[in-house]
């Protein structure tokens, strides 16, 4: 359901992406263990009108329009969200940036997730304005999307934080591992696991996890 109605255009005003900071929430309590790294949440700050007052919503992305349909149930028609496609890959902008890929791990990090679950939560990524920031790491990481027990997790190697350009990198990064750890055949049949390292220092793990 939420796939239909992410529109990059039409949420710019609506989220801002605040640092990632610990907190014992729901979503990253189920979080499910990773040898060797530390889990964070990120938090957002959300309109829930346009022009109107925010809350902070901790979470996935997924979490955050789970929670605006609480609080507005009209928020699809208030902001707009279902007017507009939001298909066009951002692999070729992401990589102008100078993003470039170190290593590439397949079948990695725990169970296998739905392939197709993960490719709704890329397209939720890149819908998403404002600049992920991570924690000091190595090895901090927090869980970015999860739904259906199929989760996509976003790490920071640097031993500062780290800010990138937009969700849109992470969304290549994921759909880069989905590409080359996936196996081939049909969209709906995929079945993944593994991580992506970046020469910048961050990584992204694909994995199931309990959402």
């Amino acid at each position: 359901m939420l796939a239909s109605v992410i529109s990059s255009g039409a949420i710019l005003a609506m989220l801002q992406v605040l640092p990632a900071v610990a907190m014992p929430t729901i979503s990253n309590m189920d979080a499910s263990p990773i040898p060797g790294y530390g889990i964070e949440v990120l938090v957002w700050e959300v309109e829930t009108t346009p022009g109107g007052p925010t809350v902070d919503v901790a979470g996935t992305v997924q979490n955050v329009y789970e929670e605006l349909e609480k609080i507005n149930p009209s928020f699809v028609s208030d902001f707009g969200l279902g007017d507009s496609d939001n298909s066009t890959s951002l692999a070729a902008p992401v990589a102008s940036r100078g993003y470039s890929i170190e290593s590439i791990h397949c079948d990695w990090g725990g169970d296998y997730a739905t392939g197709q679950t993960i490719l709704e939560g890329i397209k939720y990524l890149r819908g998403v304005p404002g600049q992920p920031k991570g924690g000091p790491g190595p090895g901090n990481c927090a869980r970015v999307s999860c739904s259906y027990n199929s989760a996509i997790y976003w790490c920071n190697d640097s031993t500062y934080t780290k800010i990138l350009d937009s969700f849109g990198s992470i969304a290549w990064a994921a759909e880069s591992l989905v590409g080359s750890c996936g196996g081939g055949g049909l969209w709906y049949t995929l079945q993944v696991r593994g991580q992506i390292f970046m020469t910048d220092h961050w990584n992204v793990i694909i994995r199931k996890d309990k959402c």
